[in-house]
């Protein structure tokens, strides 16, 4: 866009500077004995100067959103473009992107009309999305690259206090926002984030990328939105009172029990010491894994991860330098755990070492739920699978191969194994949690006898 018009602009301001500096310097000399003259005179061009850089820094700033807007309706802008347009909803350049993206199918025009291809679909599939939005219970929301508020729901409208049309910087921080749509679009998938509020507090929120030019999906977990997601902007601990949890007795049958898959890392240089830099989880309910009820972290140790710790997860100093301490980030992961059973390989590792995390930032009584190990559990459906790996448990049970690199891959294998194991349990016939735990209890009273500890 900074073609011929631009150089002309730019050469006939830098003219007219020049020609202010010139009077400038011709009333030192000419009013020189005047001091009344000599004071109006430079203050004339120095208003003058000051009006050629508002000129300046206005037309640099039109230019810019032009090559901006060229690159959105292109689509070959590198990274997501939150900046609003200069001139705000109402300048002519917003109007025109308004109008661009109302010409490629959005939303005004297209409501009465069949099925289109804009971002968004025609006029169906929009009522149906709108409708979609009405039902959900938890707080939704549709932005456009802008961070414009295109749609939402009634509940998303009480939590952050907007409407449709309306910029979200005015209600979250746009750097953490654009951080989070970058993951998301980066990864292909949903991913989790805290968002800081404009406002005191921050907000747990599911980030779905919609494709190139069609914006994002945000969805806002209704469960202790009240409480910010248990986080304040200030980074102190507000523990909530503890909601009663529902018994979880041995009778109840494995495909109804709330279960979350857990993997934790910590900074020591043994995976049993130090403390905790990284936290997944993933909800399932019996054998179903919902991929969204999820949560990813890294947290901020203080001290440098040793590099045997590193070289055991990938997870270094870098990584986690400027993430939450643990006493902020507790709540949220309390909340992730509760009222279910805790399944992982080596899931009694990954809860002690949340315990002695907790302990050290005067959490008296974590609240901790009850475990149920895999690879124990593994290990008692097939005698040569006891302690097993990762790998040999995968092949076993053929699991599906993705990567594992981060909190969200190693917990999404770990959900993925227990739901192979809750089958081969069902096909032996073992239904209930009571008779899991036998089983286990059987298999490690048989690995005992099979091999005695030494004399």
């Amino acid at each position: 866009m900074k073609g011929g018009v631009w150089r002309v602009v730019m050469l006939g301001l830098a003219v007219a500077a020049a020609a202010l500096v010139f009077l400038g310097v011709e009333i030192t000399q000419l009013a020189a004995d005047d001091r009344t003259a000599f004071t109006r005179g430079l203050a004339t061009c120095g208003l003058g100067l000051l009006a050629v850089w508002f000129v300046f820094s206005r037309l640099s700033r039109h230019f810019r959103d032009l090559d901006r807007l060229s690159d959105r309706l292109s689509g070959t802008r590198s990274g997501i473009d939150l900046e609003p347009l200069s001139g705000g909803r109402g300048g002519e350049l917003a109007r025109l992107a308004e109008a661009a993206s109302l010409a490629r199918g959005g939303e005004r025009g297209l409501d009465d009309g069949p099925l289109g291809d804009g971002p968004l679909g025609g006029g169906r599939m929009n009522r149906a999305l709108r409708a979609a939005l009405a039902l959900s219970d938890d707080p939704l929301l549709i932005l456009d690259e802008q961070g414009r508020v295109e749609q939402l729901n009634p509940a998303a409208a009480r939590l952050l206090a907007v409407e449709e049309g309306a910029d979200i910087g005015k209600s979250l921080f746009r750097d953490d926002l654009a951080r989070a749509m970058e993951r998301a679009r980066g990864g292909g998938a949903p991913v989790t984030a805290v968002l800081r509020r404009t406002e005191d507090g921050e907000l747990s929120v599911r980030v779905a990328d919609l494709g190139l030019g069609a914006g994002v999906l945000l969805s806002f977990p209704a469960r202790g939105m009240a409480h910010a997601a248990g986080l304040s902007g200030k980074r102190t601990l507000s523990l909530r009172p503890a909601q009663p949890a529902a018994p979880l007795g041995d009778e109840e049958p494995l495909a109804a029990l709330p279960f979350v898959a857990l993997w934790v890392e910590t900074a020591g240089k043994e995976s049993d010491s130090g403390p905790v830099i990284a936290v997944g989880t993933v909800r399932l309910v019996g054998s179903r894994i919902f991929p969204t009820v999820s949560l990813t972290l890294l947290i901020d140790p203080i001290d440098p991860v040793p590099a045997e710790a590193t070289a055991r997860h990938g997870i270094g100093t870098a990584m986690v330098a400027g993430e939450r301490p643990f006493a902020a980030v507790w709540p949220v992961i309390q909340d992730a755990l509760h009222n279910c059973i805790a399944v992982g390989i080596g899931v009694d590792s990954a809860l002690a070492a949340l315990a002695r995390s907790a302990a050290q930032a005067g959490i008296a009584d974590p609240g901790l739920p009850p475990s149920l190990d895999l690879g124990a559990l593994a290990g008692a459906l097939d005698p040569a699978l006891t302690g097993a790996s990762a790998g040999r448990l995968a092949d076993a049970f053929a699991l599906p191969r993705h990567p594992r690199s981060g909190p969200q891959g190693e917990v999404l294998f770990q959900a993925e194994l227990a739901v192979a194991l809750l089958s081969r349990l069902t096909e032996r016939g073992i239904v209930t949690q009571g008779q899991a735990r036998a089983l286990v209890a059987g298999g490690d009273a048989q690995t005992s006898l099979a091999h005695p500890p030494p004399t």
